[in-house]
């Protein structure tokens, strides 16, 4: 099967290639500030703005500094080295207001031009980077891809008049090299429900079946239903946790953790995608539905909450190193749905958000390698403020985590707190715009990178919001 090339998705993936030059070029950034266009006059200003670039080799580091609007000038440096740029702006103090980085492996070779845009924002919020997407997607799975770009594609069609028109197997990218959106593919093979990445290839799977689709060539592939799965319909939709040796796990369990689904059937199944893309099955040992699933080292693949009231199941179960099959840990039955997962520590995941009995359920602790007499530790204080569904959790720093989440309820809006957990404290990051139905994605170039949905008031979310953990 074929579809057609994938358009400007091609380039992408080798950024900014080399050319026959490895002269020394002359080479001006310009910092921009996307839409948030008073970003560098906020209170406290920005007095000062410092770039440096570092070579993927780390034999070149060099920066330049300037004042807002002044020119930042590195002189001339090697062209054939692949770099990385990183943008910080200092108030009067010289405390860090404003930060940027690149995608990585830019080759000065392949610029076009003599000046590279770079994108800076604010610190501690949320902001848009110029430009937008071709379409908006509600429910829709994303992924970055190349190293450069966060892609979205499936969910549903936005509202608005051009949205009978958006093909929803369609791949939409934001390009993290020249700071745009627009950049779109031919349809892939099927709308995806949940995508894997593999290099260049992307697995889409929806309730029928599962495609690999290669995005330099265009070519694509039925992926066979591997040995122990009835059907792809058991896992699509639910959300792709990423292992440290390379695998990939989608978690049918999981179904309803992006911010606009509800929780779907209960599930048992969890699709393992090797680092070769081969695929295989694991089974847990109760179904689950909107249950938190995350890796963690020297443990496994974690799978918590998501069980009935009541139900006679772990509240957390292990697939551990090596296994085909997942352990239950002997704690409680744990009925939370929507729940996120983020490792805090050393054999340490924190459970935050979720809905239990229609209310917020409390911000927890667990070890998940526990072999007996095992509890989830409440953290006093640092429950989120309202309930919220299909939360996405990261760690941060110093024991804290962003979660990013829909309030609970059909067309809830996405919302994103801060917690501390050491203070005990939360604190609510507020979206530039306001939206329902989008996904956050990790972007290559370090940021959280929030694709699609619409408005409150149902018109088309086509610009992109990212988020710079401190």
């Amino acid at each position: 099967m074929k579809i057609p090339p994938m358009g400007r998705v091609l380039p992408a993936l080798g950024l900014l290639l080399p050319g026959c030059a490895s002269e020394p070029r002359p080479l001006t950034i310009e910092v921009v500030p996307g839409h948030e266009a008073a970003a560098f006059q906020e209170d406290p200003p920005v007095a000062r703005i410092e770039v440096t670039a570092t070579s993927a080799e780390g034999d070149v580091a060099v920066s330049a500094a300037a004042a807002p609007g002044g020119e930042l000038d590195f002189g001339e440096i090697p062209a054939e080295r692949a770099y990385t740029f990183e943008v910080r702006g200092f108030d009067a103090g010289g405390a860090t207001v404003v930060r940027g980085r690149s995608a990585s492996g830019i080759y000065l070779a392949g610029l076009t031009g003599e000046v590279l845009p770079l994108f800076a924002q604010r610190t501690g919020g949320w902001a848009r980077p110029p430009g937008e997407l071709a379409a908006s997607r509600v429910g829709a799975p994303g992924a970055a891809l190349g190293e450069r770009y966060v892609v979205l594609t499936g969910g549903d069609a936005a509202d608005g008049a051009a949205a009978a028109d958006v093909d929803p197997a369609r791949l939409d990218a934001y390009d993290l090299a020249v700071w745009g959106g627009g950049a779109s593919s031919g349809a892939l093979p099927r709308a995806a429900r949940s995508l894997v990445v593999r290099g260049s290839l992307l697995l889409a799977l929806d309730g029928e079946g599962a495609t690999w689709t290669d995005v330099l060539s265009g070519q694509s592939a039925e992926a066979p239903l591997p040995a122990g799965l009835g059907a792809f319909a058991e896992v699509a939709g639910g959300r792709t946790v990423e292992a440290a040796d390379g695998r990939s796990f989608v978690v049918g369990a999981a179904r309803g953790v992006e911010p606009a689904e509800a929780p779907g059937e209960p599930s048992d199944a969890v699709l393992v995608v090797g680092a070769d893309g081969a695929l295989s099955v694991a089974r847990l040992r109760h179904a689950r539905s909107g249950a938190a699933a995350v890796w963690v080292d020297g443990v496994g693949l974690v799978v918590a909450g998501g069980s009935a009231e009541g139900a006679d199941a772990a509240g957390l179960e292990v697939l551990a190193d090596g296994a085909t099959a997942f352990e239950p840990r002997p704690f409680p039955p744990d009925a939370v749905k929507g729940a996120g997962a983020a490792v805090t520590g050393p054999g340490e995941i924190v459970l935050v958000g979720g809905v239990q009995g229609g209310a917020a359920a409390p911000t927890r602790r667990l070890a998940p390698g526990c072999a007996g007499a095992c509890a989830a530790a409440e953290v006093a204080g640092a429950a989120l403020p309202a309930a919220i569904a299909g939360v996405a959790a990261f760690a941060l720093p110093g024991g804290r985590l962003v979660a990013v989440g829909a309030e609970a309820g059909e067309g809830g809006l996405i919302r994103s707190f801060v917690v501390d957990l050491a203070a005990a404290q939360v604190e609510e990051l507020p979206l530039r715009e306001p939206r329902r139905g989008a996904t956050v994605v990790p972007a290559p170039n370090g940021t959280l990178a929030l694709l699609g949905g619409v408005h409150a008031e149902g018109t088309p979310a086509l610009t992109v919001e990212t988020l710079f953990p401190e």
